[in-house]
């Protein structure tokens, strides 16, 4: 029961925050146990549906939620200029992949927040590089381990445990909270946040929780990215009079190895201070910019010179750059390469597009960006920084497209993609504290009766 002070002017004062604290180490057990359910159920894009059916169960039941889903329609999504075709859309299409909207309605006269983050993961891969089952949740030495953990259902399992630490206290927003999982995150978001968009879901401010190997703090910002094919041609000829032919392969690792030069001298050069924070914080070598010659297909026969060859990569750059200018930059280090190459001058390489996400970022003097520090600091009891994630991430949609202050926050987590995925309790357990905290000092609060 909240004091007549509080209950009247809905300050988010000491004792608020001692009430919260208490709530989530009392129900901590309760909480986590959530969380594990979520990653008990296998959600690899593409095939989102079952956890998607859960969470719309505790949204209705546990959490007293107005309800709604929608399935991106594949004709309307490639209207947007962010939108790239996938695999999965190929092979899948979005079918039985919906996207889950909890409603909140508020008591009135508070500013709306939307929470939103995805729940599609990466495939498990080869289990034997697996110490610990990647559908158990287990947990040791304070780490859950899990497939999704930390990408990124351990994000949308601290909304949930949120919204429920508020129900279980008894308060109620003022303004209108939407809770969204979204699908498709991990190749592209063209089945779920364009399709969120484009279903006109508004808000005055929006909080995307996704752990981070930086551990938790402000992230004002995300990558852009690209993703690109450069083909080449040589000359078939039979192994037996193979000097009569072209390698294509070969004459592609020219290209590669100009590129690995090319993301030596971005390392250098390009700076962004935001994401060069995230990495120290991380313990990694410090960057701005990551350029990965991904993979290489060429041949046909072992006793074949292979006449084709084709090189994909993929560039991460932060805000202070274009798409354009990025571009702009293979393109030359690839001219480069072919006019230095007798064969490649003749016969030059061929550069495709495949796929173009945008940078975006917010104000660090922003005073939603103010106010959610605030409450990180508060509950972490330390200064922390402003970083930016140094990746493409579905929070560009509204910061870019919805005209809506976002940014992310998360707890600790590590190994995203690969085997033994983790993410740290104790901190999971301070971001649904922080997510209170943030609901109830944007969105005002009172008593439920």
């Amino acid at each position: 029961m909240l004091s007549g002070e509080i209950r009247e002017k809905g300050q988010v004062n000491d004792e608020i925050k001692k009430m919260v604290h208490s709530y989530v180490q009392e129900n901590r057990e309760q909480l986590i146990e959530g969380l594990r359910q979520l990653i008990k159920i296998p959600s690899e894009t593409g095939f989102e549906g079952p956890v998607q059916e859960h969470i719309k169960g505790i949204m209705q039941k546990d959490l007293q939620l107005e309800v709604e889903t929608f399935t991106a329609d594949p004709e309307v999504v490639k209207l947007h200029p962010e939108y790239t075709e996938s695999e999965v859309e190929r092979r899948i299409g979005f079918k039985d992949r919906p996207n889950v909207v909890g409603k909140w309605k508020g008591a009135g006269s508070g500013r709306s927040l939307l929470m939103f983050t995805h729940v599609d993961t990466v495939p498990v891969g080869n289990l034997t590089h697996w110490e610990y089952p990647p559908f158990d949740g287990m947990i040791e030495d304070g780490l859950m381990y899990g497939r999704g953990t930390a990408d990124n259902k351990g994000g949308f399992g601290s909304i949930l445990a949120s919204l429920e630490v508020m129900r279980g206290l008894g308060l109620r927003p003022k303004g209108d909270i939407t809770a969204i999982s979204v699908v498709d995150e991990e190749v592209g978001g063209a089945g779920g946040a364009v399709a969120m968009i484009q279903q006109g879901y508004k808000a005055d401010a929006c909080i995307y929780p996704h752990p981070l190997t930086s551990g938790l703090g402000a992230q004002i910002a995300c990558a852009g990215g690209l993703i690109f094919k450069i083909k080449v041609v040589g000359q078939a000829a039979h192994n037996l009079n193979g000097q009569i032919g072209v390698n294509a392969i070969g004459k592609a690792m020219k290209i590669y190895q100009a590129l690995i030069d090319l993301d030596t001298k971005r390392a250098e050069e390009v700076r962004y201070e935001p994401f060069e924070r995230y990495f120290a914080a991380s313990d990694m070598p410090v960057r701005a910019s990551n350029l990965t010659p991904a993979m290489i297909n060429g041949g046909e026969w072992a006793y074949k010179v292979p006449a084709d060859c084709e090189l994909t990569g993929t560039i991460g750059f932060p805000p202070t750059e274009t798409p354009e200018q990025v571009k702009a930059q293979i393109e030359g280090v690839v001219k480069e390469v072919a006019e230095s190459d007798p064969w490649l001058k003749e016969h030059p390489p061929v550069i495709s597009w495949e796929w173009q996400t945008n940078a975006s970022e917010i104000s660090p003097e922003h005073p939603f960006v103010k106010m959610v520090k605030g409450n990180i600091d508060e509950v972490i009891g330390q200064t922390t920084e402003i970083f930016g994630m140094p990746t493409f991430s579905d929070i560009r949609f509204p910061m870019l497209y919805m005209d809506t202050p976002a940014l992310i926050y998360g707890p600790k987590g590590g190994r995203l993609h690969g085997a033994d995925e983790w993410l740290n309790v104790e901190d999971w357990l301070k971001c649904v504290e922080i997510n209170v905290l943030n609901v109830l000092e944007w969105c005002g609060f009172e008593e439920e009766a």
